[in-house]
């Protein structure tokens, strides 16, 4: 018994080297959106990187948002150059020349990666958590984004409407980014 203990510890503490422990990070509003409803105390994003595997998991946490609402969740690259892939998702418009965007009065060059969707229930809570893999090792500046719909920017979605506005962003304001490293 007190070997499959030992056994157990040392594969938990052997699992434990791989993954570094999650980051959280709090919403802000959005680069378009100011006056969406959340709850920015409880309403999170929270990552993690598996060095092991060069994989990247992101939880994107809604609390108090709009009921019964759709809201696409993705990471925005800032870059001068990015490949068409992040892991298994495409970048948009394919990669290549980051695009110059303005927002908040600030212009940067990024690329956006459209990841999931959040649902809200009756109350405005929702989640939705994503593994991305495998990554190309490097060191990324990036702002996480909620956007006011779901569909923008991917093949049979909505296109590039209304849904395609920013109402939550971590962090911000525009530009302010955090730095993810993927040995």
């Amino acid at each position: 018994m007190k070997r499959m203990l030992l056994v157990a510890m040392a594969l938990l503490l052997a699992a434990g080297t791989a993954s570094a422990a999650a980051t959280m990070q709090k919403w802000t509003a959005g680069w378009d959106n100011f006056g969406e409803p959340l709850n920015y105390k409880k309403s999170k994003i929270s990552w993690s990187v598996n060095s092991a595997k060069s994989t990247l998991s992101v939880t994107f946490k809604l609390v108090s948002a709009t009921p019964g609402k759709l809201y696409q969740v993705g990471i925005v690259p800032f870059c001068t150059t990015f490949p068409a892939t992040f892991g298994q998702f495409p970048v948009d418009l394919g990669g290549g020349t980051c695009t110059q965007l303005t927002r908040q009065g600030v212009t940067a060059s990024a690329v956006t990666i459209e990841l999931g969707v959040v649902t809200t229930d009756m109350n405005g809570n929702g989640s939705f958590t994503v593994v991305i893999g495998p990554v190309v090792a490097g060191t990324y500046e990036v702002e996480f984004q909620a956007r006011d719909g779901a569909g923008c920017d991917l093949t049979g979605g909505a296109g590039n409407g209304s849904d395609c506005a920013d109402d939550f962003q971590s962090p911000g304001p525009f530009g302010t980014t955090t730095t993810i490293t993927i040995p």
